[in-house]
């Protein structure tokens, strides 16, 4: 079996979430984190969903995986290729989980164990899933790297994660959700412990992997600066509801919700529109 391409685009389509609902709890006690939330994640597109701490962004992303709390309770519809997610069997999510679907966390040393090789953790990921050798998974990891701009990735295949800065542990975790193609990519504030020369470099790779891929990504983020230089649409969560949704310009510059309007009113205001991650500074040496 041949190595996959890094320039493959990933399979069409994305992600439709109807009618999301998740409780903890039961009856008078029960605690609803979800109150029906209903967003679109289309392919080549990168999609916003903001909100302060507790309104429940990073759970959508977790229940999109299967991975809410063992003693929630789930509702809705959870789209992607024609299958209801929370509806599918242990080892068919198991196997749609970082194949079709993967997911980037805030701190990359979550997703990267620190005894083991960067090497050994993209390929192993990597074989598992889709039978390739070693010396194949290798060359599809090299690549990978070169691909989110990890320096001399030859190289870093041999490093371990407490060599690399953070800024290069991000591309690293990057390129361990990317390594099998996925349609569609969760990035759960990808960029908040990163410094902000390191937070742009950071969303332009995002940019380019939506675009050159056709990605499927879901932006999940606090920061609704973030928001205004990367995502195409965006959806601001309050106490676990959607109260606004729309295009990215129109969100940041006229926003309807007076719950967006105050998240706006908090950010450093310079004049500007909304920026795109190409106009700012991308180095991330540190």
């Amino acid at each position: 079996m041949s190595a996959i391409p890094a320039s493959q685009p990933a399979a069409s389509g994305g992600l439709s979430i109807r009618d999301l609902t998740l409780s903890i709890g039961r009856g008078d006690k029960a605690k609803h984190i979800l109150r029906g939330i209903s967003l679109d994640i289309p392919a080549g597109r990168i999609t916003g969903l903001a909100g302060e701490s507790g309104s429940g962004k990073t759970m959508t992303g977790m229940t999109v995986l299967g991975l809410q709390p063992a003693q929630a309770t789930v509702g809705g519809v959870i789209e992607f290729d024609g299958r209801n997610l929370h509806e599918l069997p242990t080892k068919k999510l198991n196997s749609l989980r970082g194949n079709d679907i993967a997911m980037v966390f805030q701190d990359p040393t979550s997703s990267l164990h620190p005894m083991l090789s960067i090497g050994s953790q993209l390929t192993d990921h990597l074989r598992q899933h889709t039978g390739m050798s070693r010396r194949e998974a290798l060359e599809r990891a090299r690549v990978v790297l070169e691909q989110v701009k990890v320096p001399d990735p030859a190289g870093a295949l041999k490093k371990y994660p407490h060599q690399f800065s953070g800024g290069q542990l991000q591309r690293v975790a990057i390129a361990s959700a990317i390594m099998c193609s996925p349609s569609v990519l969760i990035a759960d504030e990808p960029t908040t412990a990163l410094d902000v020369t390191v937070q742009a470099g950071i969303l332009r790779l995002l940019r380019e992997l939506c675009d050159d891929l056709g990605l499927a990504i879901l932006l999940v983020t606090h920061d609704l600066g973030v928001m205004s230089a990367l995502a195409d649409t965006i959806a601001v969560m309050r106490e676990g509801e959607i109260v606004e949704h729309g295009d990215r310009f129109q969100v940041i510059t006229a926003p309807r919700d007076p719950y967006t309007k105050a998240l706006i009113d908090a950010l450093p205001h310079d004049g500007s529109a909304p920026t795109s991650p190409d106009s700012t500074s991308t180095g991330d040496a540190s």
